[in-house]
């Protein structure tokens, strides 16, 4: 059975990605339930992410009726190991049933997110939590909304022992509604979230554009504030600005709390990487802490980073600590980089990297929204950090003339200063965080 469920997985998602996340994973299926073992939090996190929808349709197909992504654990030591005996080579495991929620305790807090971590507290521990509710929590991927839905369940569950709660994505939502209603159960899912005291949806802009989807978490949002029980909502965007959201749901959720939260500034990075280097045993020097806090924007970057660097300790050997030459090499950069200045060459490479575009697509003919985007802002960085002159750029972007590169930067200077936003890696980000990023990749390229 395992056999055929990794096969149809494989065949769904393709090898690579399956080799990559799920190669040392766990597949079972357990009453109907196909649970999904990863080793770590992160590789947890990004499969319920990335691959959540995927692994739906492989265990419909298997007959099963939803999945569960855990964290395998260590299991127990045996007398014998206890007693000093040598361990079995390959060491088993055991799965903590059901899902493993994040604690307000370990986010680190800083100006990008204190308001939505102090609203959050509020509505486990404070008097006036049931008029703050909706909770509305907004921002781009990654500043940690997630988290704060996860903490606040957690501790809901800890205040409140007893009290019915769930934490689910605006998915688990729309894939539980169809199928209440598919099989004639719609009361009994109706009843069973407006008992809830406590109801966290996360992304709940997946709903977007589902009309009976809105329509009842809506109804379900006015039967718990009857009760004076409590929802919490997150989403990339503020609830009136969600492209096809419901008018009605957009006004009840600006009718209570709404926090945004911010991409964490340089001091709240710096937290953020001394923490998780911490939590992996790593000790980072100074000059390698700077090198990470200038080229990650979120905490997902430096989880990702830190799990390079992680790998190159593991290859040198030893307990010696990280250094800006090993953080450089995890990152594919081998070269340093004080004091050089940013480059048409390494500006041209950091916008493809961070664009997710081909260096001949940049500086080609196609004129795709994306493409005329990253050149926008290729151009804008160059005359920001860079000597060279209009005619250059255009040079750089395979331009036989410099009056498109005019164009382009005053047309890039009006959506960097309206707030525009464009979608990257699946989220709604801000031009000027993207602007952000490629200036870092450029500077640390050098």
């Amino acid at each position: 059975m395992t056999d055929t469920l990794t096969a149809r997985l494989q065949s769904q998602i393709g090898p690579t990605p399956y080799r990559m996340w799920f190669a040392d994973a766990s597949i079972t299926v357990e009453e109907g339930v196909l649970r999904v073992g990863a080793a770590s939090r992160f590789q947890a996190d990004w499969i319920e992410r990335r691959y959540g929808s995927d692994l739906q349709d492989v265990a419909a197909s298997s007959g099963g009726r939803s999945t569960d992504i855990y964290v395998l654990e260590p299991a127990e030591p045996t007398e014998s190991a206890a007693a000093g005996e040598p361990a079995q080579a390959s060491a088993k495991v055991a799965p903590r049933p059901g899902r493993r929620l994040l604690a307000l305790d370990d986010m680190v807090v800083g100006p990008c997110n204190q308001l939505a971590w102090t609203a959050t507290m509020a509505m486990v521990d404070g008097a006036e939590a049931a008029h703050m509710s909706p909770l509305f929590i907004h921002g781009e991927c990654g500043v940690g909304k997630t988290h704060l839905l996860q903490g606040l369940c957690r501790r809901f569950k800890a205040k409140h022992p007893g009290e019915p709660m769930r934490y689910m994505t605006g998915e688990d939502f729309t894939n539980q509604y169809i199928q209440a209603v598919r099989h004639n159960q719609l009361e009994r899912f109706r009843n069973t979230m407006r008992k809830l005291q406590l109801l966290a949806i996360d992304d709940v802009h997946f709903v977007a554009g589902k009309t009976r989807t809105q329509d009842e978490i809506l109804h379900t949002l006015d039967a718990m504030r009857l009760t004076g029980a409590r929802m919490v909502l997150a989403s990339d965007a503020p609830p009136d600005v969600i492209k096809r959201f419901n008018k009605a749901l957009a006004s009840r959720c600006t009718s209570g709390m709404l926090a945004g939260v911010d991409p964490p500034g340089p001091d709240t990075r710096r937290n953020i990487t001394h923490r998780l280097a911490m939590q992996r045993g790593l000790t980072i020097t100074a000059r390698a802490m700077d090198v990470i806090v200038g080229q990650c924007s979120g905490v997902r970057e430096i989880q990702g980073l830190l799990a390079r660097v992680g790998a190159v300790r593991t290859i040198r050997g030893g307990e010696v600590a990280i250094d800006d030459a090993d953080v450089r090499r995890a990152m594919g950069h081998t070269a340093s980089t004080d004091g050089r200045p940013i480059t048409l060459a390494s500006l041209l490479e950091a916008t493809c990297t961070t664009m997710g575009i081909a260096r001949g697509d940049l500086t080609g003919r196609s004129r795709t929204a994306r493409l005329a985007t990253a050149r926008g802002l290729m151009a804008v960085l160059a005359r920001e950090c860079t000597p060279a002159s209009y005619p250059d750029i255009a040079r750089a972007l395979g331009r036989s003339t410099h009056s498109s590169v005019h164009a382009a930067v005053k047309r890039t200077h009006t959506a960097l200063a309206s707030g525009t936003t464009i979608d990257l890696d699946g989220c709604s980000i801000p031009l000027t965080h993207v602007s952000d990023r490629i200036r870092r990749r450029a500077a640390t390229a050098g």
